[in-house]
């Protein structure tokens, strides 16, 4: 008995000293932020803050998400295990409900183990509250709502298009408002003051904080004073060509989801959709620059970790399609930064291909905690770091069973389950508008990127059903 107490002491004074040691973890999310931010380039986006953020700090010009969806994507994440492992390919899965992953330790989890207290508001899982909120992985949730209020039922659906799309997710989904109430009203920008409040406390153990921003993910409904940064006669389209997908086999056209981009371009309600998509990003550029500055005043800004990222990209029109759901490269990169103190230079930029699942074995290294075994990913401290030179690791994504893409620096190779190929060689098309599968001189471009998609796929049971309902 005195062995085993002996024992517990030391184990447990062991991991106090451990936490002692440690930076803390700031970790905040959004939803479907493609690269509409000044930083990355885009030269209408009003992103004061992010581009703020990304001039102190690394900028990954190629980060992508494991699984181009939510709930995929941010479980892949979370876990370290991607969609094809776990069998998680939609919205409406939940891992623990899956006997083998019921009790697997997620990332705050790890970090929970080794003396952190882990607390997320918002959105950071699937939800930010109920069973995809994952709560058992959490000391607190602090809070659990995102988003922002819709607006009175008179400016719902102004645009007029709301029976004309097909897949019923689109007639609930796609729809912009501007809000005639005060950001400091929204749920988003209270889970960005309730983290800013967080960071301004003492603690006297680690902390590892997740903050989930849930806009620009639609419906997009922001506070008026967004909307009006952007006139529409200011807002440019992106760059699309016609009959974009004549070189896009039935799955791959499947997934972009039928008409959406007729409907809009049809009604003329194209430019108000990107400046309602312009908006939104703006709004969560306001509520991600107050966490930001509490940091800053909070005096722990030299021991803390930021990392910012999205779940995936989106699709404005190109392509012909809307939102998610694809392998293109417009659904799958998605924004990445990261300031690591003491590690990453300020203005730093990364073009060498990473996915998201990367993030889990880095925060790990970087806070010096046991390496896992168990998961999957590339610890991103070389990059982080400065070496390029040395990387060569291709990134594997995943959208339903055995539909998979590989990016390399310069190639995005897409294989379907029929044996579909898609090959875009992003330094002369990065529009990804010819598909080059169909050109024997590739034939050994794709055979070597090939090699990195899996041999297994977990099964979906409710393929139909779910791949459907989108």
């Amino acid at each position: 008995m005195f062995l085993k107490i002996f024992q517990f002491v030391m184990i447990t004074s062991a991991i106090s000293v451990i936490a002692s040691e440690k930076p803390d973890v700031l970790f905040i999310v959004l939803d479907d932020l493609n690269d509409y931010i000044g930083a990355y380039g885009n030269e209408q986006a009003i992103t004061p803050n992010l581009d703020r953020f990304a001039s102190q700090s690394m900028r990954f010009d190629l980060a992508m998400s494991a699984t181009p969806l939510c709930n995929p994507s941010r479980t892949a994440v979370m876990t370290g295990l991607p969609a094809y492992v776990t069998g998680i390919y939609e919205n409406n899965h939940y891992f623990r409900d899956f006997p083998k992953w019921e009790n697997w330790v997620t990332l705050p989890q790890y970090f929970r183990q080794y003396g952190y207290r882990a607390v997320a508001g918002g959105k950071v899982f699937h939800k930010p509250s109920g069973q995809h909120a994952d709560a058992q992985s959490w000391d607190e949730i602090y809070h659990d709502r995102s988003g922002t209020m819709s607006p009175p039922l008179d400016k719902k659906w102004a645009h007029g298009m709301k029976d004309e799309f097909e897949l019923d997710y689109y007639q609930k989904a796609i729809d912009w408002a501007g809000l005639d109430v005060p950001k400091e009203e929204t749920a988003d920008w209270i889970t960005a003051d309730r983290a800013a409040k967080i960071l301004q406390e003492e603690h006297d153990q680690p902390l590892f904080l997740a903050v989930g921003i849930f806009r620009p993910h639609l419906p997009w409904y922001a506070p008026q004073e967004f909307f009006d940064l952007y006139p529409l006669d200011e807002v440019t389209l992106p760059e699309t060509v016609v009959n974009d997908l004549a070189d896009v086999g039935p799955i791959g056209r499947r997934m972009a989801g039928g008409q959406a981009q007729s409907v809009i371009e049809g009604n003329g309600k194209w430019k108000e959709a990107v400046q309602a998509y312009l908006a939104n990003v703006s709004y969560a550029d306001a509520c991600v620059g107050h966490v930001l500055d509490a940091l800053e005043k909070s005096g722990r800004a030299d021991n803390t970790i930021v990392v910012l990222w999205s779940d995936h990209g989106f699709h404005l029109g190109e392509k012909e399609h809307w939102e998610k759901y694809t392998l293109w490269e417009r659904a799958n990169r998605a924004p990445l930064i990261v300031k690591a103190p003491g590690v990453t230079d300020a203005g730093s930029v990364c073009s060498k291909p990473v996915s998201l699942i990367d993030l889990q074995p880095t925060l790990i290294e970087l806070c010096g905690l046991p390496a896992r075994d168990d998961i999957y990913g590339n610890s991103l401290l070389p990059l982080l770091k400065g070496d390029q030179a040395n990387w060569d690791k291709p990134v594997l994504m995943t959208h339903y069973p055995n539909n998979h893409a590989v990016r390399s620096e310069r190639y995005r190779y897409i294989r379907y389950a029929d044996g579909f190929e898609e090959l875009y060689d992003h330094q002369v098309d990065p529009n990804e508008f010819t598909n080059l599968a169909g050109n024997p001189e590739y034939r050994e471009v794709m055979d070597r990127l090939a090699k990195e998609m899996p041999k297994i796929n977990a099964d979906w049971p409710d393929y139909e059903r779910d791949f459907n309902q989108h």
